[in-house]
């Protein structure tokens, strides 16, 4: 009962982090200079076992094969590992690592296994809730892997994966790269079938714990079966090896290509982030036309609020000067501004009312995918946790 409590306690501190911080502050979009690849178990940790063969052997080398293949042709984007060898590395501190190098993309590497030695194919991950048995179970079984990790139990406060309902924390964490992360897995997916001539069992989401702390577009790769012959043939060799990268490169080439030339870029740092509209000349000929009645609506829409009381808004901008038009931002809401000592801030949707905050934040994410709350006290901007201190305090 008590592991229970400090579970759920565990859960609500996540759970309020998420909003202050809106994960750990990275670049999410632009040019993509720093990725993450997570070759999937190791040291102590064999994985999926299959006679002689061990998942965390063709996890490495794969991963650095496909490292080996991105520094080819990007010399100058920078290749995180969370292992290069046979080592053990914490589930949690797998992300923490591409949060440390502040990575844009983060791969994570994994082989599948399952009693049938029927059953085979590739499947590719993105966090999230399961929405099917099978999800479930695959992510059960990589979240063992925390059975190899000193003191698991109060590591991941009770956390339980052959338990599910310890898996209820993945109602309350958001992914909000969850949009990012889908467009990388599509084209890896794709890749794969290609390639590697194995079944299709779909992009899919699920609660991996290796996933749940990093601040970026994250994938995690079942790269196939240890348990059926022929994709254990693939996995084995170094052909299908080489197959295997191959594909996930050709995916982050498709991947890289599309974010950088993408509108917006955004970028962040703790309870705060900007936007940026990169615009081709033609849009900026045509925003330097706007008519001054047109300027002057915006920039009556875009007012200081009151300096005097608490509130809660969605934060969807912010820049070290001023934005005159937001209307790239396509909301039909009124956006306010809030001028800080380093930048200003553009908000909408301000009330008194942290929990209407998550509401209004679920609403705001369909249009601006990386909106996150903001706490402002006397005109001034604090952090959500300080707000929920002088709430308590009222």
């Amino acid at each position: 009962m008590i592991n229970q409590c400090r579970f759920i306690c565990f859960l609500l501190v996540i759970f309020l982090l998420e909003g202050s911080n809106s994960l750990i502050a990275q670049e999410a979009l632009g040019k993509i200079n720093c990725i993450c690849i997570d070759a999937g178990h190791g040291g102590k940790d064999p994985g999926a076992i299959s006679g002689k063969l061990r998942e965390k052997d063709i996890t490495l080398a794969i991963a650095l094969k496909l490292g080996k293949m991105v520094k080819s042709a990007y010399p100058d984007l920078k290749v995180v590992y969370t292992r290069s060898k046979d080592v053990a590395v914490d589930l949690r501190e797998r992300g923490r690592i591409a949060n440390k190098a502040k990575a844009q993309l983060f791969i994570s590497i994994h082989v599948n296994k399952f009693s049938k030695s029927s059953v085979r194919g590739v499947e590719t991950y993105v966090l999230g809730l399961h929405k099917s048995e099978a999800s479930f179970q695959v992510a059960m079984k990589e979240n063992e892997a925390i059975h190899y990790e000193e003191d698991y139990s109060v590591k991941y406060d009770g956390f339980d994966p052959k338990k599910a309902e310890s898996y209820i924390m993945f109602n309350f964490l958001k992914n909000s790269h969850l949009k990012n992360s889908m467009e990388f897995a599509a084209p890896i997916q794709k890749e794969l079938i290609a390639r590697t001539r194995m079944p299709d069992r779909e992009v899919r989401q699920a609660g991996f714990i290796v996933l749940m702390d990093v601040g970026m577009p994250a994938v995690l790769i079942e790269t196939g079966f240890i348990s059926n012959p022929n994709d254990q043939k693939i996995l084995t060799s170094e052909s299908g090896q080489t197959n295997i990268a191959r594909a996930i490169f050709t995916a982050f080439q498709a991947y890289k290509n599309n974010v950088e030339r993408n509108s917006v870029v955004l970028t962040g740092g703790q309870d705060e982030q900007k936007v940026i509209q990169k615009q081709t000349p033609q849009v900026q000929k045509q925003n330097q036309k706007t008519s001054t009645v047109e300027k002057k609506e915006v920039e009556k829409s875009v007012t200081v609020s009151g300096k005097n009381d608490l509130f809660y808004a969605i934060q969807v901008a912010s820049s070290k000067t001023q934005i005159k038009d937001l209307r790239y931002l396509k909301l039909k809401d009124k956006v306010e501004e809030l001028k800080g000592t380093d930048r200003y801030r553009y908000y909408v949707k301000k009330t008194s009312s942290y929990e209407k905050a998550l509401e209004f934040q679920q609403e705001v994410r369909k249009t601006v995918r990386d909106c996150f709350i903001i706490a402002v006290y006397k005109g001034k901007q604090i952090t959500v946790v300080e707000a929920r201190k002088l709430e308590q305090k009222k």
